[in-house]
């Protein structure tokens, strides 16, 4: 039984892994869209460097972790529309017919969201460091940061896979991460410090958990993690985690039954 779950898992992630390289523009779309926006916005707003005196590197610099979380936000809801598309498709129904673990199926698509995440970090890592950026914790700073992105990934992973169930409509993904897409970067530190932005921003930036987060990585960047920011950052996203997956066991425990 212990074994036939990580078969169930591997194949799961297996096909997840084949449907996503047999939709080559959905692909290179996840891969490139951080890096270009990396590209963008710091051309774009390359003159607040002169603003960020204390942090080596410039825009790109603080800008790169902000892109980072960004990958992890663009990733997520593909749980859910897999699932949804699962759904309507028959696929799911055929598969809780077999002897497949329940727990594999929910798995194997979160393990292929964050090989995609894992992916996208990478490469946005590698132009971020070839645009001029050092990450001072070197390459265990970089394992740690793709572990951190993965992980936030993860957390809101299974928001989106408890909305596709309970809606099981794609449309509805696309409205609900539109929505939160936007807050959630521009009201945190993600693209700009807490000073340049108006005091009830400043606020909602407090409790924004992509504030954390990004925190967490700007200071893999610059070589200067604390435990306190590690465990800000860290807990927060597995509260986050398990309010989304206790909504997405809940609403899959209804399909099963």
């Amino acid at each position: 039984m212990g074994l036939t779950i990580f078969y169930d898992i591997d194949s799961l992630l297996g096909r997840g892994l084949i449907k996503m390289v047999r939709n080559p523009t959905l692909l290179v779309t996840y891969l490139v869209e951080p890096v270009a926006f990396l590209v963008i916005f710091s051309q774009m707003f390359t003159k607040l460097g002169e603003f960020l005196p204390s942090h080596a590197g410039g825009y790109v610099a603080y800008l790169t972790p902000g892109i980072l979380v960004f990958c992890a936000l663009i990733t997520s809801p593909q749980s859910g529309v897999s699932i949804v598309n699962d759904i309507n498709s028959g696929f799911l129904s055929k598969i809780l017919l077999t002897q497949s673990s329940r727990s594999a199926i929910l798995l194997g698509r979160l393990l292929t969201d964050i090989s995609l995440v894992v992916a996208e970090t990478f490469i946005t890592i590698v132009t971020a460091i070839v645009m001029g950026v050092t990450i001072s914790s070197g390459l265990p700073g970089v394992i740690l940061i793709l572990l951190t992105v993965a992980f936030f990934e993860m957390a809101f992973s299974g928001l989106f896979i408890a909305v596709g169930i309970a809606t099981k409509k794609t449309e509805t993904l696309s409205a609900v991460s539109g929505f939160l897409y936007l807050p959630l970067i521009f009201l945190s530190t993600a693209m700009f410090p807490a000073s340049f932005l108006p005091k009830w921003a400043q606020t909602v930036s407090n409790y924004n958990p992509v504030t954390y987060i990004a925190n967490v990585i700007r200071e893999l960047v610059t070589g200067g993690l604390n435990f306190n920011t590690l465990a800000e950052g860290y807990v927060l996203t597995a509260i986050i985690a398990l309010a989304t997956f206790v909504a997405t066991l809940y609403q899959f425990r209804k399909i099963v039954s």
